[in-house]
């Protein structure tokens, strides 16, 4: 294959247009703050430090308390971060686990809120950024959630898996996302449809 044939697209441009896809899906809008935000995160995540997730990231929210401003506003946004790609990219797993994905949702959220009140010369942000993150958590978890079903991890076993987490939760995001494949979601032992 010739040079002049090969597509050249960085990882940013194809997180951006995965990203927007996502939201286009989902009618999420957001800054471009945020959105560039979301886009950076995700490419964070695609090389991932080593030790990411090797602690507890309650255990990180409570010490960030207890650290000078500077350390606290790195803990918070890891944990806020890691909440995010958890809870979206990652959902149908943690849906299997002991803990729940609502726990990193409203662990992600508080991690932002407290952000955004940090603020300030002192961490290099006014604070707008993490109020958005905080405030449409839920919004962009439901954006990366699509990103992961379609993009990342997606086939039978995956439309399977989403009637069975709807079936047990009767969620509107996943009878949504079923809808989208032609499936209706209907529950075997009522006669009733979502």
């Amino acid at each position: 294959m010739t040079q002049s044939k090969l597509i050249r697209r960085t990882l940013t441009d194809f997180f951006r247009d995965l990203l927007q896809g996502a939201m286009r899906t989902h009618q999420v809008e957001s800054s471009e703050d945020s959105e560039f935000y979301l886009v950076k995160l995700l490419e964070r995540f695609a090389h991932p430090n080593p030790d990411w997730n090797s602690r507890p990231l309650a255990i990180e929210y409570l010490e960030s308390f207890h650290s000078p401003t500077v350390h606290r506003y790195a803990k918070l946004r890891h944990v806020g971060d890691t909440s995010l790609f958890l809870s979206g990219i990652f959902m149908d797993n943690l849906e299997r686990q002991i803990v729940p994905t609502s726990y990193y949702i409203s662990l992600g959220q508080l991690a932002y809120q407290q952000l955004a009140g940090l603020g300030g010369a002192a961490t290099g942000s006014t604070g707008s950024l993490f109020a958005e993150m905080a405030e449409r958590f839920v919004d962009f978890v439901r954006v990366l959630t699509e990103i992961s079903f379609e993009q990342l991890f997606h086939g039978d076993a995956q439309t399977v898996r989403v009637y069975t987490r709807w079936l047990r939760t009767r969620s509107k995001q996943d009878a949504e996302w079923l809808l989208r494949r032609g499936m209706i979601p209907v529950d075997p032992g009522s006669r009733s449809r979502h």
